[in-house]
């Protein structure tokens, strides 16, 4: 659960909610890498590109 002022940043700046998004699928992705049921490298670009994206929408 996300706190209460993700949730009214996310309503000012739709894009934001796609890279959450991109965040968690990155992460699923990276641990079901690790686990040896996908790529790694894949979910750690999505996860790395996903946060970058993050980190350039709240800046």
């Amino acid at each position: 659960m996300v706190p209460k002022k993700w949730g009214n940043i996310e309503r000012q700046r739709p894009r934001l909610r796609w890279a959450t998004w991109g965040l968690g699928a990155g992460a699923v992705l990276t641990v079901l890498g690790a686990l040896g049921i996908g790529s790694l490298l894949f979910g750690l670009i999505v996860l790395v590109g996903s946060g970058v994206w993050a980190y350039r929408i709240l800046r």
